[in-house]
């Protein structure tokens, strides 16, 4: 698993705390766990969808042994919902997500965040919400410049 991974790893990890998220299946998305057909219960899939090194330092004003890169990463989570239930609580759950990602961000990184229109996916044959959002980071160290 990447770094890049890792940071939005910690922002689903706080959304899973949110008592209103608790009946949400997180997966990865292209992982090896397969999402169910017909789509039974809210399922969200995370993936990266693309990630940049923004640019790489060696000190700042902070402090002169601090050296590191920084990073911007897309970030979409797609939240699908049950078969048979006419989508019946999927633009709360999104809602719920999105205002969520305030208290779930505690290091400060996530930005650029939005929910899209409802859409339709043919593979699943259910329909889905993508939460999008940006993080940006630095993979940074203290040590000898």
């Amino acid at each position: 698993m990447t770094q890049i991974n890792e940071q939005a790893d910690g922002i689903v990890l706080g959304l899973k705390e949110i008592p209103a998220l608790s009946g949400v299946r997180f997966v990865r998305e292209y992982s090896a766990e397969p999402i169910e057909t017909p789509v039974s219960g809210f399922i969200a899939a995370v993936g990266v969808n693309s990630a940049e090194r923004k640019s790489a330092f060696i000190g700042d004003d902070a402090t002169s042994s601090l050296k590191g890169e920084m990073y911007s990463a897309a970030v979409e989570i797609r939240l699908y919902s049950p078969n048979g239930g006419n989508g019946s609580g999927l633009s709360e759950l999104a809602g719920e997500m999105l205002a969520g990602l305030k208290t779930a961000d505690t290091a400060g990184i996530v930005s650029d965040a939005s929910v899209s229109s409802i859409e339709f996916d043919t593979e699943l044959n259910t329909i889905f919400r993508r939460i999008g959002f940006r993080l940006e980071f630095c993979l940074c160290e203290e040590g000898p410049v």
